[in-house]
């Protein structure tokens, strides 16, 4: 009886173990700490930077984003707690977490994706889906001593929009635009914001005969990126079947974070587009500087 009792014991120690080894690594859909309204550390989303207003109400908070995701790490780098949040939740824009005294770092992303991004560990977040949206982010250090900590929070928009203006006629029945480019999408790092993969990255976007531009949003890797971008369009009839209509390869593409980057010419011309860089200054958003290209 006694050998079977520290089987037992043993069984346990391992199951938990292990558990808790799995924790480190990554971080599933449908998990989520506590999300209590009383604790020691109380984290407070009231700001995007690059919008006019400051945030302070749930409403304004579900304005900007519909989700919020607060993961808090230890020194070590290891997860000890998160909340994941929808704008639906009553307490949207506000977590509140107990921790022990000690020194941890908090990663928040604010997104519209429809699921929540994907955390190996706090150097590295991926959000998944076809088309990135419009994201926003933050990365704090603090200490927990006696004291309840209550830090108001600041996220920055981490994304660039690529916005394609065409000058010369549409395709007949162009339906589907490809763009394809080496660089990030939805992946970055965590404590910097900058994208943090150099891959092939593919966003198809359906269009119409009515649409006067295409755009879509990717993370940059650095305030000087630039990407060489092949524009691919299709006729998809209704039974499947795709017609190639016509390729524009349009090189050293500059994009930086919170900047539309602007790129106005022949885009259905099917050559290969060397162009000028001049920067405007953009009064219709929140944006910084438009970044245009001609070509």
């Amino acid at each position: 009886m006694r050998s079977r009792m520290l089987y037992n014991v043993f069984a346990l120690m391992f199951l938990m173990t292990t558990m808790s080894s799995c924790e480190k690594m990554t971080l599933s859909e449908s998990a989520q700490s506590e999300n209590a309204e009383t604790g020691n550390v109380v984290l407070r989303v009231t700001q995007f930077e690059q919008t006019s207003f400051d945030a302070q109400t749930r409403s304004d908070v579900g304005s900007v984003c519909t989700r919020l995701c607060f993961h808090i790490y230890g020194e070590d780098g290891v997860r000890v707690s998160y909340i994941n949040q929808k704008q639906e939740d009553s307490n949207f824009g506000t977590a509140s977490f107990s921790l022990a005294e000690g020194h941890y770092i908090l990663v928040v992303v604010g997104h519209s994706a429809s699921s929540n991004p994907s955390f190996s560990a706090n150097e590295k977040v991926s959000i998944s889906g076809s088309n990135l949206g419009d994201t926003f982010w933050c990365c704090e250090d603090f200490e927990v001593r006696e004291d309840d900590v209550e830090l108001s929070l600041k996220l920055k928009r981490i994304v660039s929009l690529l916005r394609f203006i065409p000058t010369d006629d549409i395709p007949a029945n162009m339906n589907q635009v490809k763009f394809s480019y080496k660089g990030s999408k939805g992946s970055f790092n965590g404590l910097t914001g900058y994208g943090s993969t150099n891959t092939s990255q593919t966003v198809t976007l359906d269009v119409d005969s009515d649409d006067d531009r295409y755009e879509f949003y990717m993370i940059p890797s650095s305030d000087n990126d630039l990407l060489d971008i092949k524009m691919s369009t299709y006729y998809i009839e209704s039974d499947g079947r795709i017609h190639n209509l016509t390729e524009k390869q349009i090189s050293q593409v500059p994009v930086k974070r919170n900047c539309i980057t602007i790129c106005r010419g022949s885009l259905f011309d099917g050559t290969s587009s060397s162009h000028s860089v001049f920067i405007t200054i953009s009064v219709e958003t929140e944006w910084d500087d438009n970044i245009d290209v001609t070509f």
